[in-house]
């Protein structure tokens, strides 16, 4: 075999190869283009979700304090109510 046969030979299997490893190499491409995509996506959603975690922290501390004024409301209507009972024993 001459040597143009075998540069022939070696050519041909060096452009199947390339060939064969564009495609794979385009697809790998692709896929840590749409990686980079959803870890960019991932991180804005866990930025909303700690933003959310602090909005229902807050309205539950402002409910607990609704709750709490609430209860001293209905203890001083309570209390309110016993006098209103104890001026109407007095007056008869």
């Amino acid at each position: 075999m001459t040597i143009a046969t075998w540069a022939g030979a070696i050519m041909t299997i060096l452009g199947l190869i390339a060939y064969l490893l564009k495609p794979i190499t385009a697809s790998f491409t692709k896929i840590t283009e749409n990686l980079t995509k959803m870890s960019h996506s991932l991180d804005l959603l866990n930025k909303d979700l700690e933003s959310s975690k602090a909005d229902r922290t807050a309205l539950h501390e402002e409910l607990k304090e609704h709750d709490r004024r609430l209860d001293n409301h209905n203890d001083r209507l309570i209390i309110h109510d016993e006098q209103l009972k104890t001026l109407f024993k007095e007056r008869r």
